[in-house]
């Protein structure tokens, strides 16, 4: 059965960092006029996401109680992440960002893996919660970036990403006060929708201090 819940969240957090690798890819392409960046890019994504659904199922075998504690605090890490760079992206403060005169495309290989990383430990999280959901989300994400691009190329660098942050937080934070009061005081998945609400509401209050 599709929970809802995981799957957005894998959708989100694979469109957001495997969007973040493709701009990277598209940016190189133009360099070396061939199509070697794409596949490093993609190289450097599977280095690291197949051991995540290969590896990450085992985690199912651990007391459920542990693995939602330990996953509502890797959840709420990357909201507090997310939030973060949204914030700082709305009051246009000054943050690092890619040197885009970096020679190498082993450097698209580098930022695949990297992206993927950050995605795979959300995935990892969500795992334990629903397997096929979590997997489907991310291979959707997956197929809606490799549409992005061959529709958009250049021009998917271009894509605002501050509010699907702001919204991917809210939603992080929510799984993570979801399955942090299921696993101590036991309660329902139906709160889902409130932490969520209560969270777009504290994040909006946060981007505009």
């Amino acid at each position: 059965m599709l929970d809802i819940a995981v799957f957005l969240a894998a959708l989100a957090i694979s469109l957001l960092e495997l969007s973040e690798a493709s701009a990277v890819a598209v940016i190189f392409t133009g360099i070396t006029k061939n199509l070697k960046p794409y596949l490093y890019a993609i190289a450097g994504i599977l280095l690291v996401l197949m051991p995540v659904f290969i590896f990450g199922r085992l985690i199912t075998l651990l007391p459920i109680n542990y693995v939602l504690i330990a996953a509502s605090f890797i959840l709420a890490y990357f909201g507090y992440r997310m939030i973060r760079s949204a914030r700082r992206s709305f009051k246009k403060l000054k943050w690092k960002r890619k040197d885009e005169k970096e020679e190498g495309i082993i450097t698209v290989f580098v930022v695949g893996a990297t992206e993927a990383f950050e995605a795979g430990l959300v995935i990892i999280a969500l795992i334990p919660q629903s397997f096929s959901s979590a997997l489907l989300g991310t291979i959707t994400g997956a197929v809606a970036v490799i549409g992005l691009t061959a529709a958009l190329k250049s021009r998917i660098m271009r894509i605002r990403v501050p509010q699907l942050k702001f919204v991917l937080s809210a939603l992080l934070f929510a799984l993570a006060s979801t399955f942090l009061g299921e696993a101590l005081i036991g309660i329902d998945e139906i709160y889902l929708v409130g932490f969520f609400l209560g969270f777009l509401g504290l994040n909006y209050a946060i981007v505009k201090l």
